[in-house]
């Protein structure tokens, strides 16, 4: 048996005390040139115990300049295949790699376009949106993309399936504009939403446009400047036959058509010595909720019925007083006496039939107070409210042509028509009606039809003057030679 002699001790000893031994600190593997680092470094969490990441660094070179690129992760190797990663994501920024070189998380490979709008549609939900354009929404994914493109992988989809799905298929189905547009941009926003979160890397309706709007003819501006100078009064006049003057008085104000149908006693307010009208809030329908689950891949219920008659049905429809559309639509509007005078004989009016045992309200805040109502006090939908409008038209004798395709809503594009040919200023129509200061330009541009040659005609008339009548200054001639 070998025994250990004093020499054998210390050669043993020398041996724990190496660079690598048990004793001496460990020091980071040396790596080839350009390949990176990657060290531990430890952490002290928040109950005071220690523990060891490996942080992953190296330098490249974009744009012409170094960059460092670092990494963290439990382990080493974890590390460096995360600190990789975002070098290529770089690289692909910079346009030195394809997208499609990424590698795809396998969670992010099974969404779908399906899985894609539904996500959406449920942020824009917990938004301040107004029920009917949540609503709107929801019946151009289950009516038209989900049925398309709801299966389909959403990283899958091409620039050029959509623009024949927009440009082609959708108009071949006899759809009309507005709905192609409203469809294409429930799509852009939801996918807008995916790159936002990373999800997608390549937005695939880049360089694709929506549908243009019907542009403004110049007979469509004749005929809402004819109309703005001659149909408001004639509106008035036949509506009073009824007692309902007031209601299209409000529209010809500009205010909104939800707005009108909206208005309660406590909109009316005497302060500071003038009589205003307080904008606060719009009339809303709140549809009931589908309890069942959706098949986004068809856009079809579990239950194969509309939401009103499905078995696990979630709410009511009911009617509701929501705020303005924008910050901005809250707005007080000045009144004059006789239009005051004309609203306090309409409240007390509506008050009285209030007390009719015919008389019965929606349940809901507010609802009892509405001033524009049908017989049984019940509020008034926007197509009834629309059908009133046109039975009033048939009745007027106007000659001059309607503006095509009129309704409620074109009562708005006459006020800021008449506002701006009789002298009001930006600053006045924002105030009137309820635009946002930043949007006032664009939002004149859409609804005004105002007279600009007869505006300009005082600036045009003194330069033809100028160019028809020789200028007499009144100075003797030879002045220079003097």
């Amino acid at each position: 048996m070998y025994e250990f002699k004093n020499e054998d001790i210390d050669r043993l000893r020398r041996s724990g005390s190496g660079k690598h031994g048990p004793i001496g600190k460990r020091n980071p593997k040396k790596r080839f040139n350009g390949e990176g680092s990657v060290y531990p470094v430890p952490r002290t969490r928040k109950d005071g115990s220690t523990v060891t990441v490996y942080r992953a660094a190296k330098t490249i070179e974009l744009g012409g300049k170094p960059k460092k690129i670092t990494a963290q992760a439990r382990t080493e190797r974890e590390a460096l295949e995360r600190r990789d990663l975002k070098i290529l994501k770089e690289r692909v920024n910079y346009g030195l790699e394809s997208p499609e070189a990424i590698p795809v998380d396998p969670k992010i490979a099974r969404l779908t376009v399906g899985d894609c709008l539904m996500d959406w549609l449920n942020e824009r939900k917990r938004g301040n949106l107004a029920p009917a354009t949540i609503h709107m929404y929801d019946a151009r994914i289950r009516n038209h993309l989900l049925p398309k493109f709801g299966s389909k992988p959403v990283r899958a989809l091409t620039y050029e399936e959509l623009k024949h799905y927009f440009t082609v298929t959708m108009p071949d189905r006899g759809l009309g504009v507005d709905s192609i547009r409203q469809t294409f941009i429930c799509l852009r926003s939801a996918l807008d939403y995916y790159q936002r979160d990373g999800i997608l890397y390549r937005h695939p309706m880049i360089g694709l446009k929506a549908p243009a709007k019907k542009r403004k003819t110049v007979n469509d501006t004749k005929a809402i400047r004819k109309a703005a100078d001659r149909l408001g009064p004639l509106i008035i006049q036949e509506a009073q036959k009824d007692k309902q003057e007031l209601r299209w008085i409000f529209g010809l104000l500009g205010l909104r058509q939800a707005e009108v149908l909206g208005l309660t006693d406590d909109c009316f307010e005497e302060r500071d010595g003038h009589f205003r009208l307080v904008v606060k809030q719009q009339l809303q329908r709140a549809g009931a909720e589908h309890g069942c689950e959706l098949d986004t891949t068809s856009g079809k219920w579990e239950c194969g019925k509309r939401t009103t008659q499905c078995p696990k049905k979630i709410g009511d429809n009911r009617w509701i007083l929501k705020g303005t559309k924008t910050v901005n639509g809250y707005r007080e509007i000045a009144l004059t006496v006789e239009l005051w005078v004309l609203a306090f004989n309409h409240i007390k009016a509506v008050k009285e039939r209030r007390s009719l045992p015919t008389f019965h309200p929606e349940k809901g805040e507010g609802l009892d107070k509405l001033l524009f109502t049908r017989d049984d006090g019940k509020p008034i939908y926007g197509q009834r409210d629309r059908q009133a409008l046109h039975k009033l038209l048939e009745q007027i004798e106007y000659n001059y042509g309607l503006p095509e395709n009129m309704t409620v809503h074109t009562l708005r594009h006459m006020a800021t028509t008449s506002l701006i040919d009789g002298g009001a200023d930006p600053d006045h129509l924002i105030s009137i009606m309820g635009w946002s200061p930043k949007n006032a330009s664009a939002q004149i541009s859409i609804y005004s039809s105002a007279d600009t040659a007869k505006q300009a005609a005082t600036t045009m008339g003194s330069y033809i003057d100028r160019i028809l009548k020789p200028k007499n200054t009144g100075i003797p001639t030879g002045w220079e030679e003097l």
